[in-house]
């Protein structure tokens, strides 16, 4: 059986984005994939707000959600049962002022629901849900972000993404980062053959060998 990769994309350009020309990169050189593709910004994101917040805090005490939030927590029990349906996640995502498009923190912000993306022991230590995921993280930006780079601290970003992941319970995680994306042509040049190199090592890393 294929694997199944749910491929999420944080950027609003399409097939300009730079993150997403990394990510097509990578998806055609995996073998025995079936990819689906989630564009956040055509995605209907439920409502995270008043009712549905309360509905949260209500999960948190063991109470059930109110009526008036009872159909915006169905969705969103929906869409948690999805993404932890699948085997690996590819996110493609722009920064954005250091950080990650508004679109993909709403995302975040519905999946990361008490007892249905994690739970919590008596002790209070934290279970995520997502154990034994691939998480593989194309993270893009104009500025040099890298842990190595002098703008290192600036990232609010793939750093971000790694450690939500870790919490869900995700360990094999994966980051190819995209930059500078802004600069001279000769230097973007050169971040794209990179993380296009990158790309391509997982991929051999990541596929399985063909059947016979």
């Amino acid at each position: 059986m294929a694997e199944r990769l749910l491929h999420i994309k944080a950027s609003p350009r399409g097939s300009l984005s730079r993150s997403a020309m990394v990510a097509s990169r990578l998806l055609a050189r995996l073998q025995e994939t079936d990819v689906e593709p989630l564009d956040l910004f055509d995605a209907d994101l439920p409502p995270f707000g008043g009712a549905v917040i309360e509905g949260r805090y209500a999960l948190l005490s063991g109470q059930p959600v109110a009526e008036d939030a009872a159909a915006d927590w169905q969705r969103i029990e929906g869409m948690v049962a999805h993404f932890l349906s699948f085997d690996t996640w590819l996110f493609s995502t722009p920064m954005w002022n250091f950080g990650i498009p508004y679109r993909l923190k709403h995302y975040i912000d519905l999946l990361t629901q008490p007892g249905l993306a994690f739970s919590a022991d008596a002790g209070g230590n934290v279970i995520g849900h997502a154990v034994g995921r691939t998480a593989i993280i194309i993270a893009a930006g104009a500025l040099d972000t890298r842990p190595e780079s002098a703008l290192g601290s600036l990232d609010h970003q793939a750093a971000y993404l790694e450690a939500w992941l870790s919490f869900l319970g995700a360990t094999n995680i994966h980051v190819i980062r995209v930059m500078p994306t802004f600069g001279e042509a000769a230097v973007v040049d050169r971040a794209m053959e990179t993380a296009y190199a990158e790309a391509d090592a997982l991929a051999r890393r990541l596929s399985r060998p063909s059947r016979v």
